[in-house]
């Protein structure tokens, strides 16, 4: 395999591993528009209790009011990436930990990982199908901590990964903590 082979398919595994997690960011934060843009036109998710297209799946994940959206958060913790790449096609696996707060007192967790297949299409990377592999999942007890001065996420744009800071926004505020 030659230098720029080996190049290429390095970054096609970097575009794969990126598109993946902008999946998950685009989950956590209901975020229709980015949920869209990484699955193909024609594509399948299949999630266990979602099975459907890309369409359905970001309905589902933005506009479902007794499941996803009824969760203050949704938090993906991604974990490898296996990535087997032939010309325009692709085979992956992405280890996963999710969290979601069903009730005040509970968390929903489960840990799995993604079994997917991309295509490149128009010159860029997108999911085709997905199917998710749970390996364990449950809830567990849960107390919400007193805010120490952090920032909060949200389930939409107004979170701060969303912001692209290069100084502090109010540094003449004080944390809750002095």
């Amino acid at each position: 395999m030659g230098d720029n082979s080996r190049l290429d398919l390095i970054a096609d595994k970097l575009e794969l591993t990126e598109l993946v997690t902008r999946i998950a960011r685009a989950v956590d934060r209901k975020d229709r528009e980015g949920i869209l843009a990484c699955y193909a036109e024609k594509s399948f998710d299949d999630h266990g209790r979602f099975r459907g297209g890309r369409d359905e799946f970001a309905e589902f994940i933005c506009n479902n009011p007794g499941f996803t959206t009824a969760s203050p958060f949704l938090y993906h913790l991604m974990g490898q990436s296996l990535f087997d790449v032939e010309g325009d096609e692709a085979h992956g696996e992405t280890y996963f930990a999710y969290w979601m707060q069903t009730t005040p007192d509970s968390l929903y967790q489960s840990i799995g990982r993604y079994a997917d297949y991309f295509q490149r299409i128009d010159g860029r990377w997108q999911l085709v199908y997905r199917r998710v592999v749970i390996e364990w999942d449950g809830t567990v007890p849960a107390t919400n901590a007193v805010p120490g001065g952090h920032f909060r996420g949200t389930r939409d744009k107004s979170d701060p990964s969303y912001t692209r800071l290069t100084w502090p926004e109010h540094p003449e505020y004080k944390t809750s903590i002095g």
